[in-house]
């Protein structure tokens, strides 16, 4: 088979290799049709030959080598208590492996992760066998296959790359392996330097070259806080560009209007296929429907958010993370200082709380002190209150800080609960079926799907078919250098864009009186 290395490639390769055209076949991108020679099929006709042979590799060096195994795929590493290795598992014709970021993989040694033909995987435990949990060791499955099917000729290039996020005080890089499948290293980086300055005057590469200690690299993706520069427009959300400087691709991706528009655009990047009815809550001026990769975009000035969004108590750096079912104890991100504000995941849970020990009616109005003295201890009782009139309670009061909800956020809530409520009634008429729900967040929450129960915004049925997601999205950008930039990544993956404005349908506004009596009751 000849090859054509690339540049990096050949810092690697042995020269004896490259003289004589040849190479381990895990090391090279196959970009066309390609023939094994080999003797081995043919002794065993009614074996799959696409694996041919499957070595596992113990920590303590014995090596157990077994050959012609079925093809295997990740679902069998995922449900490990369900599967063995020795039991066939079917991959579709078109299988293509889904990158899975894992953080906790970053801390470990690069030796240590797994490449895209190498597995972690760590046998079923026999519970008849008690065994110390230090001894308890990983296997790494080692598959060398060959490739079958006709292949598109695509033009050469590296799938490692760097990405460069602005943040207020620095830049962000995260270094993509396509060895290993994962997030090689990463780092932030003090500097008053800006990304669009740098692009502007052309000083990408210079920067990279005296701050990050990454040699090789080809493609770099750019993540801006706000938009400089002119594009295409992507999901009405996002400006994209390209450019080439120098040996870099350079891909630049900007805000819209804010930078949470960035947050709901990374966000879709890792959606897998089905019917998915996504609904960001701290970012919340529409939704989204997923259609089998079609995108429908759910808008509405009527959601509830904008009022949430005004309020100063839930815009903070230092925020209420978390709050006790008595109403009594606070968490906060940082304990070393006050807090300036409540997250978005303790207000609905504050909500549920005020529901079920009687401060609030059904539609969240909060009782008068007097309604409740009987029925509440003294140290809660207290908390209730009136300013210039309007009612609330404090979450968290010490000099210099008062942190509260009032009526007129739990006015929003209500709002926002039935448009949610209607959101997903509108969906299951219009698109027929809702696999999953989906709610995000950038608060960490152990309670948000309970509570969106407790609140009626999801009806009881979802139950089980409910998932959240906290964090902030933005490393998801590193699954774009699995494909040759960033329009071919999301052409593959997305197909047509519709914007649906729910404020003129009449089929949501009849929704809206009908789910209202639903929450209520």
């Amino acid at each position: 088979m000849s090859i054509n290395p690339l540049k990096k490639e050949r810092l690697v390769l042995a020269e004896t290799s490259l003289d004589s055209g040849i190479r381990l076949a895990c090391q090279y991108s196959v970009k066309s049709d390609i023939k094994v020679d080999t003797q081995e099929p043919t002794k065993r006709e009614n074996v799959n030959p696409g694996i041919i042979s499957m070595k596992i590799v113990k920590k303590s060096g014995e090596i157990e080598e077994n050959e012609f195994k079925p093809f295997l795929n990740t679902e069998m590493f995922i449900n490990q208590s369900e599967t063995s290795v020795n039991e066939p598992v079917k991959v579709p014709e078109n299988y293509e492996p889904e990158l899975i970021v894992d953080e906790s993989l970053e801390d470990e040694p690069l030796e240590e992760h797994v490449s895209h033909e190498t597995f972690a995987f760590t046998p079923p435990v026999d519970e008849n066998i008690q065994e110390e949990p230090a001894k308890q060791q990983e296997e790494t499955i080692k598959i060398v296959s060959h490739i079958n099917g006709n292949m598109v000729q695509d033009d050469s290039y590296s799938n490692d790359g760097l990405l460069l996020i602005q943040l207020p005080d620095g830049i962000q890089y995260y270094h993509y392996s396509a060895g290993i499948g994962n997030i090689a290293s990463k780092g932030t980086i003090k500097t008053a330097e800006r990304l669009e300055t740098l692009l502007e005057k052309q000083f990408v590469s210079d920067f990279i070259y005296n701050n990050i200690n990454i040699k090789d690299i080809e493609r770099v993706i750019i993540m801006l806080d706000d938009c400089y520069f002119e594009g295409k427009e992507m999901f009405n959300l996002v400006i994209y560009t390209s450019i080439h400087i120098g040996s870099f691709l350079i891909e630049v991706l900007q805000p819209m209007q804010n930078h949470r528009d960035m947050v709901r655009f990374m966000r879709f990047v890792n959606q897998t296929p089905g019917k998915r009815l996504l609904i960001p809550l701290d970012s919340m001026e529409k939704a989204y429907f997923l259609d089998e990769g079609n995108l429908f975009e759910l808008e509405s000035s009527n959601t509830g958010y904008d009022g949430l969004l005004s309020l100063s108590e839930f815009n903070g750096k230092n925020p209420v993370i978390g709050l006790s079912d008595d109403l009594l104890e606070t968490t906060i991100k940082d304990n070393f200082h006050q807090p300036d504000s409540i997250s978005f995941t303790v207000f609905f849970h504050t909500a549920v709380i005020f529901m079920k020990a009687g401060l609030t009616d059904r539609r969240l109005q909060l009782r008068e002190r007097a309604d409740v003295m009987d029925l509440m201890p003294l140290e809660i009782t207290v908390k209730l209150g009136k300013h210039d009139g309007l009612k609330r309670f404090n979450i968290y009061r010490k000099q210099g800080c008062d942190l509260y909800i009032d009526q007129n956020a739990l006015n929003c809530l209500n709002r926002f609960r039935l448009f949610i409520r209607t959101v997903i009634s509108y969906a299951e008429k219009r698109f027929n079926t809702i696999d999953n729900i989906v709610f995000y967040t950038l608060t960490d929450s152990m309670t948000l799907a309970e509570d969106l129960l407790a609140l009626s915004a999801v009806p009881k049925k979802y139950e089980k078919r409910l998932k959240t997601f906290s964090g902030d999205p933005s490393i998801y950008a590193v699954q774009f250098f699995q494909e040759k930039d960033i329009e071919v990544y999301f052409s593959k993956r997305f197909g047509t864009h519709e914007v649906i404005n729910l404020d003129e349908d009449a089929a949501f506004i009849d929704m809206q009186k009908e789910c209202e009596q639903k929450i209520i009751s």
